[in-house]
């Protein structure tokens, strides 16, 4: 048995959406700014997508990863926060 930690930063999802339309109520700023602040937290200046999570996922229930186990793996496009 392995057991590993998938840890994802701000994954373009219904879920991001929602803390969005909350940060807009609390900074009364447009969506569209702080989206722009999220993915500027990456270098790679973009949310991570739900098939990158799910790809990460799908390698770490397959055969070739036995051999990894007690990791946290992060899916975060190199946000360092």
């Amino acid at each position: 048995m392995t057991v590993n930690a998938v840890c994802p930063g701000y994954v373009d999802t219904p879920m991001t959406d929602r803390g969005v339309e909350r940060m807009v109520a609390l900074t009364k700023r447009p969506a569209e700014e702080i989206r722009k602040r999220i993915a500027e937290m990456s270098p790679q200046k973009r949310m991570v997508t739900t098939e990158e999570v799910s790809a990460l996922v799908l390698y770490l229930l397959s055969d070739a990863a036995r051999g990894i186990t007690g990791q946290a793996l992060n899916v975060d496009g190199g946000t360092a926060v």
